[in-house]
């Protein structure tokens, strides 16, 4: 039994479907896009981030198991969130 009002039925069934979509899609997955298109310096970077093996490398994405696909987009997001703190530091190839 929900006890909420319906827009927050709603709002909440939105982001269900947005988790789904990122999370669970078997037709689109971007992360495993980012990933199996990367080029190995990448995929060793990340890796490496994650917490994983040289031998990831070599795997594409579907190969990898659900705990090493968590930690692949963990990755991810941490180092899209480090990257992002940097923006505007950088000028001409140095650090102001």
């Amino acid at each position: 039994m929900f006890l909420g009002t319906e827009q927050q039925r709603q709002a909440g069934l939105r982001h269900i479907a947005h988790l789904k979509e990122i999370y669970f899609s078997e037709t689109r997955n971007k992360v495993g896009d980012i990933y199996d298109h990367a080029s190995d310096k990448w995929k060793t970077t990340l890796c490496f981030h994650a917490g994983l093996k040289r031998r990831h490398i070599y795997l594409t994405y579907s190969e990898l198991t659900s705990d090493e696909q968590l930690k692949i987009i963990q990755a991810l997001l941490s180092l899209r969130h480090f990257s992002s703190s940097l923006r505007g530091e950088f000028i001409d190839g140095r650090l102001d």
